[in-house]
């Protein structure tokens, strides 16, 4: 276990000093610690996961610092590379997600209620891509393609956790939801409205995106371990 506490502290280290980089406008500081913060979490995964390393998590964490430094190095980059690098992970993440799914036999109000939550989320996404107004048809597919990659994170993220209370499914919750809080306000800080404060949920978020991204597949790899929604 003491193996595992350099990586995880330089992990939070980085990430706290990131965060206090882009409140404090220390561009040159977080230009050189930024790039610790994937590598470190992927190194705390591969010291801690001493049975066998799961592929498509490691392709996942280098997908997101791929696109990471792609947007650090050069802030005129076409946000297009980086999404594709993102879009990876995303995919990724949704085929373990529907893969981790627990079948349910929903009655009609159930579905009526499901239908209504994806009409939300639909109307919610057609919103934002409306209010970013991208240029082209090529654009505008690519930015609805990345959000119905979130959307369906979303739903079956819902869908897990409200089928078994696993630490599984809550991991994977969290997760989606970290994702999905750090690109809405990216799109809000970048496309719509240059308000600092989006632009600081959206970075704190991102860090903690890649923590819960590894937790969850640490605990998914485990026995799935149950708990109780109301402690006694």
């Amino acid at each position: 276990m003491n193996n595992v506490k350099p990586s995880i502290f330089l992990y939070f280290a980085s990430s706290i000093i990131v965060l206090l980089s882009v409140i404090f406008k220390w561009e040159q500081l977080e230009f050189y610690v930024k790039p610790m913060v994937v590598p470190s979490i992927m190194f705390y995964y591969l010291q801690y996961r001493f049975r066998r390393v799961n592929n498509w998590l490691i392709i996942s964490l280098i997908a997101c610092f791929v696109g990471d430094m792609m947007l650090l190095i050069n802030d005129n980059i076409p946000i297009y590379y980086a999404l594709v690098c993102f879009f990876i992970c995303y995919v990724i993440l949704i085929f373990y997600g529907i893969k981790d799914r627990i079948p349910q036999q929903f009655s009609w109000i159930s579905l009526f209620q499901i239908i209504i939550g994806i009409g939300a989320l639909v109307y919610v996404l057609y919103s934002i891509i409306d209010l970013i107004e991208p240029n082209g048809i090529i654009s505008y597919g690519m930015f609805v393609i990345y959000g119905l990659s979130l959307l369906l994170l979303t739903e079956i993220a819902l869908y897990n956790f409200f089928s078994e209370a696993s630490k599984q499914a809550l991991y994977f919750s969290i997760m989606a939801l970290s994702i999905v809080i750090s690109d809405v306000f990216y799109a809000f800080y970048h496309f719509i409205e240059p308000i600092e404060m989006f632009h600081y949920i959206n970075v704190f978020f991102q860090l903690a995106t890649y923590y819960c991204i590894v937790s969850y597949f640490l605990v998914r790899n485990d026995r799935p371990s149950k708990f109780s929604r109301v402690e006694e």
